[in-house]
């Protein structure tokens, strides 16, 4: 069995990344320890078998006759690096929410994450943007995909009766909305109640009864919330 260099390997495992796809060295934990890693990228980047973005990111630049000096870097690819690199999780942006359900709205292109609000820019590279991130509550970032999110984020953004979001309801079957219900059990009630409350107003006799009682159960603690929060006011009024 021949014995491949650590850089010989990095290549290697590049060489099946596609186009523009942005790595750093956590990448190649697989590989050998950090410092290691680290020391090779630089290597390469010097004998221009790779380039380096900045924020010790990488990416290998791929030329063809349409794009002489090789394909920029995606966005995503570069957020998807930086996520990795810090153990992140991300959700898609505003942007993109819009963009996937069909808005001709304008969005911001920050990305959520369970990570701290921070800005990257690159000096190094001409990108037309920084890449953002917007630190996001526990409850948000339990939610169980990103589809599921996207439902979330154009609420919030939205509003329950907006015209916007009375169409995206429209054009979601109920069968979708079932799942989407199931995957954000661990977002906050008040959100949750806009979802069951769109359900019960399409099929609530086509409920099971498990679904019906946990309907009810999320009602009565959205209820008690409220009226703990009014009260709450009505105590700090008289104090």
């Amino acid at each position: 069995m021949i014995k491949r260099t650590v850089e010989e390997q990095i290549l290697r495992s590049i060489s099946f990344l596609e186009s523009g796809r942005v790595f750093s060295s956590t990448d190649f934990a697989d590989i050998a320890n950090q410092n290691t890693i680290r020391t090779a990228l630089r290597r390469l980047t010097l004998a221009k078998k790779i380039d380096a973005l900045g924020h010790s990111l990488y990416y290998k630049r791929i030329c063809t006759k349409e794009f002489p000096y090789g394909y920029r870097p995606k966005h995503q690819s570069i957020a998807n690096a930086i996520a990795r690199r810090f153990s992140w999780k991300i959700f898609p942006t505003l942007a993109d929410t819009f963009a996937y359900f069909g808005l001709d709205k304008s969005g911001d292109f920050v990305f959520p994450s369970t990570g701290p609000n921070k800005k990257f820019e690159f000096d190094l590279f001409e990108y037309p943007r920084p890449v953002e991130f917007r630190h996001i509550p526990l409850k948000l970032s339990r939610i169980a995909d990103k589809k599921a999110f996207m439902y979330v984020q154009a609420l919030v953004a939205l509003g329950e009766d907006s015209e916007e979001m009375k169409r995206i309801f429209a054009k979601t079957s109920t069968e979708d909305l079932r799942t989407v219900i199931r995957k954000i059990t661990y977002a906050p009630l008040r959100i949750q109640n806009v979802f069951l409350k769109e359900l019960k107003s399409r099929d609530n006799d086509g409920l099971s009864d498990s679904a019906k009682a946990n309907a009810e159960k999320i009602n009565n603690c959205y209820e008690m919330a409220q009226e703990k929060r009014k009260l709450a006011r009505i105590l700090r009024k008289l104090s």
